[in-house]
């Protein structure tokens, strides 16, 4: 049988590594799959760079599994307060009691520094500021996660550390009554692309329960 044409001779693979002695350097991981001990001699120093590239291995994957443990973590945190404040909504006899639970809640969330129910009907200094950004950021769509302007931040809350802000609407969708508000003091906490599916299920308990203390 011919050799086939494509395969490589161990001579075209020594001369290639002469010419190029650093590949193995420059592709670690090849050394993987390669078989690198020898019973006479013992382990060469590649087989030691093996070891090494094996150690740099595993310990990436430790990181990885613990970073993923501590987001199941944070995970059931706010699952667990998220369910709480859901069952809790129904205990509250005003909107008072309602605002004050979502803020003492809600904040315990991770990077989560403000959260406030917002009554676009009063005439403060808030709620105009808070209809103006239906003008411009909530007209599309009945919620707004992301950054805000300077003039947008210091008309709307009073935490200038704050930086990225949840706005959610409620009630009609073309005459909302409320806005719940959050913010945080990390920059990308609150953006377009994050999720939302807690929030979505809370804001959906709150229009219900709005209904009902009106």
């Amino acid at each position: 049988m011919s050799r086939s044409s494509n395969s490589l001779t161990p001579e075209q693979v020594r001369a290639f590594l002469h010419q190029h002695p650093d590949f193995l350097l420059t592709h670690p991981y090849l050394l993987l799959e390669l078989n690198l001990y020898n019973e006479t001699q013992g382990a060469p120093n590649l087989a030691l760079l093996q070891q090494r590239t094996l150690r740099e291995q595993n310990q990436q994957q430790q990181k990885q599994i613990a970073q993923m443990v501590a987001h199941a973590q944070e995970n059931e945190q706010i699952y667990r307060l998220f369910s709480e404040c859901q069952r809790r909504l129904w205990q509250c006899q005003d909107v008072g009691a309602l605002s004050e639970l979502l803020s003492d809640e809600l904040t315990q969330l991770p990077n989560v520094s403000h959260c406030q129910l917002i009554n676009l009907t009063d005439d403060s200094e808030q709620a105009r500021a808070v209809n103006a950004l239906r003008q411009n950021r909530l007209k599309a769509c009945n919620r707004y996660l992301g950054r805000l302007s300077a003039s947008e931040r210091s008309s709307l809350i009073t935490d200038t550390r704050c930086q990225s802000f949840a706005l959610y609407t409620l009630g009609e969708n073309d005459n909302p009554h409320t806005v719940l508000l959050f913010a945080s003091h990390c920059a990308d906490h609150f953006a377009p692309g994050n999720g939302d599916l807690f929030v979505s299920e809370l804001v959906s308990s709150l229009q219900l329960r709005l209904q009902h203390l009106a």
